[in-house]
């Protein structure tokens, strides 16, 4: 289990990891993202081995699902060439349909595989109070399904949300305690999330045939796995997905799916501004003026946006194909306290071909907001 990884570290003494998932991933929730579950694993992985040098990328961001992740692999993932690669997506899957889950992950995985086939992969099973609630006795169907498709292809997971809960009932701790608003956790809920990723990767890298706790399965995969694992089944797997044979995961409408610069659009009154969209995404277009544009023409099935949400964020009209205008919004209550970038699907299922998009500055602002800016980083096609 994770033996490219283990190589990584006791051989080449280099590693870099990858941090894909969302807002718990990013670390909101504490000021300091060190003490995040991501900042104390890569704290302690550089104490218990200093010989290796861990190179890290946080890719988390906020209000995310893993659809948007199989956008982004390009942009986040790939580039770095990782050797581990977690992800987190269970809490804002939460929501989505099974079926569409099961088509991200897998795309996830077919593009990090398509240009990192080496790289190892753990998933993270993240939960909310919400959750918990609504599913006692039973497994929050995003976890099921992450589980599932982690199942599929082989891949360890820690249930760090079952683990979360757990640790509150024996500690008689409440939601407040660990999760002040249900959702992100605290340095005491973020502690837990680290001490159960790190458990996990202890008895894969210190011991290599550590043994789990029966009673803790099927929460997490070490046990359940390592017969799998030892007669290589990871290999026949990834060959599998590599050889893209009619049914695999390689025929998805995510496994192609791309982040194009809205910089590519024809801009009617929108400007490039060269700096990164709140201060780590990258460049965007903006107007602030009401009746300004930008049209857009693709090939493809379907068509998001990648845009800023702000203090002084606007309403955006958009229209496809001629038809209709509809607004979305640039701005929330959380934009009074923070900007963030946000994904938004305007369209899916399209009938293959040319489409245009159209999207303008509407004339009115959502009350509470500063302004009406509009800015834009990218369409997800």
């Amino acid at each position: 289990m994770l033996e490219h990884f283990r190589k990584c570290v006791e051989v080449q003494k280099e590693a870099e990891i990858v941090y894909l998932g969302g807002s718990i991933t990013e670390g909101q929730g504490v000021e300091d993202k060190r003490l995040c579950w991501q900042g104390l694993l890569q704290s302690e992985l550089e104490r218990a081995w200093p010989h290796c040098v861990f190179k890290a990328r946080n890719a988390g961001i906020g209000g995310t699902d893993s659809r948007f992740g199989a956008f982004r692999m390009e942009r986040d993932v790939l580039g770095a060439r990782p050797d581990l690669l977690f992800v987190e997506f269970a809490v804002n899957d939460y929501t989505r349909p099974a079926d569409e889950i099961r088509e991200s992950l897998e795309a996830i995985l077919w593009k990090l595989w398509r240009r990192v086939p080496e790289c190892d992969v753990v998933f993270v099973l993240t939960a909310t109070g919400k959750m918990m609630e609504e599913n006692t006795g039973r497994v929050p169907e995003s976890v099921q399904v992450h589980r599932e498709v982690a199942r599929q292809f082989g891949l360890p997971w820690v249930n760090v949300g079952s683990g979360l809960f757990g640790k509150m009932q024996l500690q008689g701790l409440t939601l407040k305690d660990v999760l002040p608003d249900g959702v992100h956790p605290n340095r005491a809920g973020y502690r837990i999330y680290f001490e159960e990723v790190w458990e996990f990767l202890q008895k894969v890298l210190s011991e290599g045939k550590g043994k789990t706790d029966p009673a803790r399965e099927p929460e997490n995969s070490l046990e359940e796995y390592r017969e799998e694992y030892s007669g290589g089944r990871m290999e026949k797997v990834r060959a599998y997905i590599l050889g893209n044979r009619p049914g695999s995961v390689g025929e998805n409408r995510y496994t192609d799916c791309q982040m194009v610069p809205a910089a590519q659009a024809a801009l009617q009154g929108f400007v490039t501004e060269h700096i990164a969209m709140c201060g780590r995404y990258g460049s965007y277009v903006s107007s602030c003026r009401p009746g300004d544009g930008l049209e857009f023409v693709f090939q493809g099935d379907k068509i998001g946006l990648f845009y800023m949400i702000s203090c002084d964020g606007g309403i955006m009209e958009w229209s496809l194909d001629g038809g209709a205008y509809e607004a979305l919004p640039a701005w929330d209550a959380y934009a009074r306290s923070f900007d963030r970038g946000s994904a938004r699907m305007l369209a899916q299922d399209l009938e293959p071909g040319e489409h245009r998009l159209r999207i303008r500055v509407a004339q009115g602002r959502t009350e509470g907001s500063e302004g009406n800016f509009v800015r834009i980083g990218d369409f997800l096609v």
